[in-house]
């Protein structure tokens, strides 16, 4: 098992440069995603709520994801998942979760990256329900999963070991001059000496009241903002403005410059998933 530490980053200070309203090349605008109704799953063990995938045909990501409530002492059914990876960020509950002949447990905050064909299960073990995001890339698709007697036939053989990302709220110092701290948990460019089988990066935010992010753009990337707890406004530069409360997520297509702020009267916490990964000179400023 590899574990990273969290990496803490501030984008705006990483500009390769600078885009202005006439510059910006993006097509469409911040889409607002709410989750679907939730369907169980696993024979009812579980139930899930769509986020991306089937449910946005509209929004162009190489990942699905989705929210996942497995109440106490439930889990889900052995299964694989046959050429995909899987992202589960644990948004409360305690998971314990098989990968092959490995089991880790996670707990509110911490990030578990699953290799593609582990025989794997996440169970439940806390006295609360188990909430967790799954992110799966390349998206999910019923033919990708293989579970019951179908385990008997497909031979997988693997060594790769789950990704463990600490809390990363763990120690953070506060940038009190826009009252923002943003911490890379999974980035598999810039976290190179391990190898990290996915394609897009993760980083999660804490905005306290009146903290924001400053008009920027991400080159070649979208970014999709999934709001924790809290509620955040995404702006344009034209006056466009997305409120997006806790559950939901806004969706930012490539190139589109935006502002990011804390419009609770409590501090705010987000995940930003960012595709392709993110890196320092994809990022930059509106003037």
């Amino acid at each position: 098992m590899h574990r990273i530490v969290p990496l803490l980053f501030t984008c705006m200070l990483l500009s390769a440069g600078c885009l202005t309203a006439s510059e910006s090349p993006a097509e469409g605008g911040v889409v607002l995603i709410a989750p679907a109704d939730p369907v169980p799953i696993f024979d009812g063990r579980a139930t899930y709520a769509g986020l991306v995938g089937e449910e946005t045909p509209q929004i162009r990501t190489n990942y699905s994801m989705g929210y996942v409530v497995i109440p106490p002492g439930s889990a889900t059914s052995p299964h694989r998942l046959i050429g995909t990876t899987e992202l589960v960020y644990v948004l409360g509950g305690a998971a314990e979760i098989r990968c092959d002949s490995e089991t880790v447990t996670a707990c509110g905050g911490e990030t578990v990256l699953l290799p593609e064909g582990v025989l794997q299960s996440i169970a439940s073990v806390g006295d609360t329900d188990l909430r967790y995001l799954t992110v799966i890339q390349p998206p999910f698709a019923a033919a990708i999963e293989i579970s019951g007697d179908g385990l008997d036939v497909v031979s997988v053989m693997t060594d790769a070991a789950p990704i463990v990302v600490a809390d990363p709220r763990k120690g953070i110092e506060w940038d009190l001059e826009s009252g923002v701290a943003v911490y890379t948990l999974i980035n598999p460019v810039l976290m190179n000496e391990t190898e990290i089988p996915i394609d897009y990066s993760l980083a999660y935010a804490e905005l306290l009241p009146g903290g924001y992010l400053g008009y920027d753009g991400i080159r070649g990337s979208s970014d999709l903002i999934y709001v924790i707890e809290g509620e955040i406004e995404v702006t344009t530069p034209d006056g466009d403005a997305v409120l997006v409360p806790a559950g939901s997520a806004a969706y930012v297509p490539p190139d589109l410059v935006k502002e990011t702020r804390n419009a609770a009267d409590s501090a705010t916490k987000i995940l930003s998933f960012i595709d392709p990964a993110w890196t320092p000179e994809k990022t930059v400023l509106f003037e």
